[in-house]
């Protein structure tokens, strides 16, 4: 077990969806108030500005080379992904599959040739397991990879693009996709099980392959080998633990967003977080 992390910011109802910008600072939603936020290379106690209000429920957050930031939003006006541009334009991109509209997207992760990964759990549960897992080609097309799921939550594409990893929140499992050498990918198999539900939430590899998993509701992040086996955990003050990013220069920073002390914490780890698609 790990030192429990040190508060970085505190004052956010229902923080979620950490991305590092290129220049070090630390991007956030904070789903009730719609808001996307900035706090300036990441210091505790430093100055978080609202950048974009999306007046949807932003959840997710991940950054293209281009500088565009791409919004994953449960919101019913929108559903799906939004883009937010450097030069401040904010839009929808993707809504439907097939003419219906997604269920609204939570989190997202691009590979590193330009595919966006994203889940689409919104009003899904136990009792109604409508929850999608879609991609989106650099040409804008979209594939449906997955459905029938209990709320799919967290995204992680393997540190050598061989597979890309969903949680799935409500049966507190993670799930493991091949992504196959013609670019298909395979069907879903259990890479591990959880303790503690409801389960995991947001996610994010370190170099060495190993998977760091927000549990939500379990007061902690797990750790995960390349196995699936649990090697380690971070205790987090919180139970409400719904998302991970890692930053600063050297990519050994892990952030932490919890709901239910409304607060961003931070620790320093030996293993580098995985260098993502936008270039931190």
């Amino acid at each position: 077990m790990r030192d429990t992390p040190s508060l970085l910011v505190t004052g956010f109802n229902s923080p979620e969806g950490p991305a590092f910008d290129r220049d070090g600072n630390l991007w956030f939603v904070n789903w009730l108030t719609s808001s996307i936020n900035r706090l300036d290379r990441c210091e505790p106690g430093g100055t978080v500005t609202e950048v974009v209000n999306t007046g949807g429920i932003p959840a997710g957050l991940a950054f293209h080379p281009d500088g565009t930031l791409y919004i994953a939003d449960e919101g019913d006006q929108w559903h799906g992904v939004l883009k937010y541009t450097p030069g401040g334009t904010l839009s929808a991109w993707v809504q439907s599959y097939q003419e219906h509209p997604l269920n609204g997207a939570n989190d997202l992760v691009f590979a590193n040739d330009g595919t966006l990964y994203f889940s689409d759990p919104w009003r899904s549960s136990l009792e109604n397991p409508i929850g999608g897992f879609y991609r989106v080609f650099p040409d804008g097309r979209l594939e449906q990879l997955d459905t029938g799921m209990a709320f799919p939550n967290g995204v992680a594409v393997a540190p050598d693009g061989s597979a890309v990893y969903l949680a799935e929140t409500r049966p507190n499992r993670i799930l493991r996709y091949e992504i196959r050498r013609d670019g298909t990918v395979g069907p879903r198999t259990v890479f591990a099980m959880l303790e503690d539900p409801p389960g995991p939430d947001g996610m994010a590899f370190d170099e060495s392959g190993n998977l760091y998993i927000a549990h939500y509701n379990g007061s902690r992040v797990d750790i995960l080998d390349p196995q699936g086996r649990q090697i380690d955990h971070v205790p987090v003050p919180g139970a409400s633990v719904t998302n991970i990013a890692f930053g600063g220069p050297d990519r050994r920073t892990l952030v932490i967003t919890d709901v239910a002390t409304a607060s961003l914490y931070m620790t320093r780890v030996e293993i580098p977080g995985l260098r993502l698609f936008d270039g931190t």
